[in-house]
C-alpha cells in the first residue's frame, strides 16, 4: 500500500486521495530547493479564508500568526474558515460500520453498487469478539472466553461463506444483483470514495475516534487522523488541543 493508505481490519483501507485549500500550491520552497506537494491544503489555509472578511486574504502574515488566528477561530467555534478545506478518502469497510460514517451527512460519497457488479467475497470477522457490557451504553467489553469467541467465529465465517455462495449462484441463476445482494451479511465490506470539508471532518473524527465509539469505527477514525496529520500538522495539533475528546 502506499504512503497515503492505511490498512483497516481485516480487508479494510482508508486512502488519503486529496486535499484541497482555496489556494493552489504546486511546489513549496526548502532552502535552495523546491519540491514537489502532495496536496495544495495548507495548515494557514483557515486563517486566510477568515481574513477575506477584512479583505486582507493573501496579506503576508508568519505561519505563527496564521496558527494563532486558527487557534483563536477554533476554540470560539468559527467554523466556516475550516470548512473551505476539502478532504477526500476513499474507504473499504463493512456495512455495519459504514453505517458509523454515513450519518454524518455532511459527507458526499459515491459507492461501488451492487446493482451493477457482482461485490466480492470480502466480510470482517472480528480478531476479538465483544461480550455484552454491564452499561448498555458501551455496546461491548472484551470478557468473553476463548472457546465463545472462537465459536462465533466459525459460526460467522461458516454463515458468509454459504451465503456468499447462494448470492453467486443466485446470480448466475439469473436473479438480478440489487435483488441477490440481499442474501450478504452487515459485515460484507462497501467500497466508496467521499469527500467532506474539514470542519465536519473534525467533528467526525472527534465522535468516532472517541474511546466511547464502537471499536471498529475508532479504527477507521484513527486512520484518517493518522494520514492528515503529515500534511495539516499545524491543524492536527489544534484538533488534539481543542476538539478531540479523551
Amino acid at each position: 500500500m502506499s504512503e497515503f493508505t492505511l490498512p483497516v481490519l481485516d480487508h479494510g483501507f482508508v486512502t488519503l486521495r486529496n486535499l484541497a485549500g482555496p489556494t493552489r500550491r504546486h511546489t513549496v520552497a526548502d532552502g535552495p530547493l523546491t519540491l514537489l506537494r502532495h496536496f495544495d491544503a495548507d495548515d494557514i489555509d483557515p486563517a486566510q479564508a477568515a481574513r477575506m472578511s477584512f479583505e486582507q486574504m493573501d496579506s503576508e502574515r508568519t505561519y505563527d500568526q496564521d496558527m494563532r488566528l486558527n487557534e483563536y477561530l477554533l476554540k470560539n467555534e468559527h467554523t466556516s474558515p475550516f470548512e473551505m478545506i476539502s478532504v477526500w478518502v476513499e474507504v473499504k469497510v463493512p456495512i455495519f460500520v459504514d453505517r458509523q460514517m454515513v450519518r454524518h451527512r455532511t459527507w458526499r460519497r459515491n459507492e461501488s453498487s451492487g446493482r451493477y457488479i457482482t461485490l466480492p467475497g470480502d466480510f470482517y470477522i472480528p480478531l476479538v469478539v465483544g461480550g455484552k457490557a454491564a452499561n448498555k451504553k458501551q455496546g461491548q467489553e472484551d470478557n468473553l472466553d476463548a472457546e465463545t469467541q472462537q465459536w462465533f467465529r466459525a459460526k460467522l465465517r461458516e454463515a458468509c461463506q454459504r451465503d456468499y455462495a447462494t448470492y453467486l449462484e443466485a446470480i448466475d441463476r439469473g436473479v438480478a444483483p440489487e435483488h441477490a445482494r440481499t442474501l450478504l451479511h452487515l459485515n460484507h465490506y462497501v467500497h466508496w470514495l467521499g469527500n467532506v470539508d474539514l470542519a465536519n471532518m473534525f467533528k467526525f473524527m472527534r465522535l468516532r475516534a472517541h474511546s466511547h465509539a464502537q471499536i471498529e469505527a475508532q479504527r477507521y477514525a484513527e486512520a484518517i487522523v493518522s494520514l492528515l496529520r503529515p500534511h495539516l500538522p499545524g491543524l492536527m495539533s489544534l484538533f488534539d488541543k481543542h476538539v478531540r475528546k479523551a
